[in-house]
């Protein structure tokens, strides 16, 4: 009989050295294991890192700007909308004994994760001792829960000890390794390891700011574990470890011959595959919307010659879905922003067009102060709040990680400065916020009595640099965060975040290419020709597709052709396109 060596690391917490806590571990191990008839048995050893947080505390303001920093910022305003509107129905109030638990887990959870992530000599002090541990230990597999899985992953990738990880499997559980704060330690991108597999397990019902991982490796596999406990966050390693799923994946493949093991994994692949494209494509044209001041005239003329477009350009009818007027919500974009580049390979090519209106929407922190301002498309059903707009707070996930070498292309034809319709004029693809939402971020200038605009703090300064120095502009002129920037994981300085990257071997988050309709203080407007009304930025785009090779103009030519027919039919509109430089070498499509 052999032994399939286990070393188990915890997550946030009390965990005593032999306490109750190993033996709940132990058992949940087994029963998924014993779910198997193999000829192996298991040895389970435990690495506690406690002692290294002996001094670690948070104040209750601590404590609340974890919370803001684990959410990204931008949507707390203090613990009891967080905490209450996730976990608490208004039929449990008042506030339970286990409802308390749950606040004092999560807020404690928040804690040590930015405690772990911000402190580079206590990081260095955990890997070398979990380094230790492992070379001691021999593990066949390393579990690691909660925060013990972001250890055990900055240790695999910042040990110096490159075969640490190889030849091992790496599960982790219950994880934060995703979460856009963690993310951004590690310069914005989540890198595989160099290990044997690694098994990623994901609850979708947990709420302890927990993240997918979509990593496009042959030696990663997510697998879903749910599971839905009455009244806890449903972050219980017990619960994770004896999981159905955990038997069918990690220890099936653990016990099958080398030969059987790629069988099975291969199979899940192609499972999971199924149904991918080589090509996507998503349109969205928006001229009716619910108030009659916001309605546009070409949007869904846009749409449909965009289709043309790239139907002419190798897509196929089948791979472009359209999302038109009332069925723009804001609810079926998102669904159908997942079904555009969700499980996105490399080589493969996505395409957005969006043709409609542009804003602004200030945003309160944690502090409820105005600590940003975001830019969104706007959907349909908009109405000033960021729950009824596309923002990037949440796009991002979406594209940060996608391949390198997968295309993904975004047109807007809309703008970001304001605007509205103009009597007897072209009309602007841009909305002027309400005065209410204006005066989130105005200010009275006592000094010379006029109302003045309060710019909001920047998170990241060198971000703001950025914007004067660089052709990718992270952040507007007035500080606001612009579209498909990432800029939530993007909280390194320039110096920090290029070193760190370069140490983890990447380039940072995935940049699409992005062709806007003009410049971020220009009005992007309509243009009607004969009696047809489009967006004079998609009629340009299109007609110079269509005037040349697609396949032989490059990004940087293509650019100049749209600029000039631009200025023949609009008044002070310049596109503009921002790619990684390489890029502007190649042909769009």
């Amino acid at each position: 009989m052999q032994k399939l060596r286990v070393l188990c690391v915890h997550g946030v917490g009390n965990h005593p050295v032999n306490g109750e806590w190993q033996a709940s571990w132990i058992k949940a191990l087994e029963e998924s294991f014993d779910r198997l008839s193999s000829d192996n048995e298991l040895e389970i050893s435990f690495f506690n890192y406690d002692a290294h947080f002996a001094n670690t505390s948070l104040s209750a303001l601590g404590t609340l700007e974890a919370v803001a920093k684990m959410t990204a910022s931008g949507i707390v305003h203090g613990f009891d909308d967080f905490f209450t509107s996730r976990e608490i129905s208004p039929s449990q109030r008042p506030e339970t004994r286990a409802a308390r638990g749950i606040r004092d887990r999560l807020r404690w959870t928040a804690g040590m994760v930015v405690k772990w992530a911000e402190n580079e000599e206590l990081r260095n002090e955990l890997r070398k001792s979990l380094a230790s541990t492992i070379t001691a230990e021999e593990p066949h597999v390393v579990f690691a829960h909660s925060l013990g899985s972001l250890v055990a992953y900055d240790t695999f990738q910042n040990s110096g000890l490159p075969a640490l990880c190889q030849n091992r499997t790496f599960v982790s559980f219950g994880s934060q390794i995703g979460n856009p704060f963690v993310r951004s330690i590690f310069a914005g991108r989540i890198q595989p390891i160099d290990c044997g597999y690694w098994y990623h397990l994901f609850n979708v019902h947990d709420d302890v700011f927990t993240t997918t991982l979509d990593l496009h490796d042959e030696k990663f596999e997510q697998v879903l574990t749910s599971f839905d406990i009455d009244g806890v966050a449903d972050h219980d390693a017990t619960h994770y470890l004896s999981h159905i799923n955990v038997t069918h994946s990690v220890w099936s493949d653990l016990v099958s011959t080398k030969g059987n093991r790629s069988l099975a994994r291969s199979t899940r692949s192609q499972v999971r595959s199924s149904g991918t494209h080589q090509r996507k494509a998503l349109i969205i044209g928006i001229d009716e919307y619910r108030s009659e001041d916001m309605r546009l005239e070409g949007c869904v003329n846009d749409a449909f010659l965009m289709s043309e477009v790239l139907q002419e350009n190798g897509f196929q009818s089948s791979e472009i879905r359209l999302l038109l007027d009332q069925r723009a919500t804001t609810e079926e974009i998102w669904r159908r922003l997942d079904w555009l580049l969700e499980g996105t390979r490399a080589g493969e090519e996505r395409v957005l067009c969006f043709s409609g209106h542009g804003a602004q929407i200030p945003d309160y922190g944690a502090e409820e102060t105005i600590d940003r301002v975001d830019e969104c498309l706007v959907p349909v059903d908009f109405d000033w709040s960021k729950d009824r707009a596309i923002t990037d707070d949440r796009f991002y996930e979406l594209y940060s990680q996608l391949p390198y070498d997968a295309k993904f292309i975004a047109v807007l034809d809309c703008c970001h400065s304001g605007g509205m319709t103009r009597s007897g004029g072209a009309k602007p693809r841009g909305l002027s916020p309400p005065d209410d939402i204006r005066h989130r971020v105005m200010q009275w200038d006592k000094k010379k009595q006029i109302w003045t605009y309060r710019k909001p703090p920047v998170q990241n300064e060198s971000l703001d640099d950025n914007r004067k120095t660089r052709e990718i502009g992270y952040l507007g002129a007035n500080g606001q965060r612009r579209l498909f920037r990432a800029t939530d994981i993007l909280r390194l300085n320039n110096r920090s975040f290029n070193s760190r990257r370069k140490q983890l071997g990447h380039l940072g988050p995935y940049l699409p290419v992005i062709l806007q309709a003009c410049q971020e203080h220009q009005l992007a407007y309509e243009y009607r020709h004969g009696v047809t009304s489009y967006g004079a930025f998609t009629y340009s785009l299109a007609k110079a597709l269509r005037s040349s090779s697609s396949s032989s103009t490059d990004l940087g030519r293509l650019e100049q052709l749209v600029q000039r027919s631009v200025i023949d039919i609009a008044d002070n509109q310049n596109p503009v396109f921002v790619a990684p430089a390489p890029r502007f070498n190649e042909s769009l499509f």
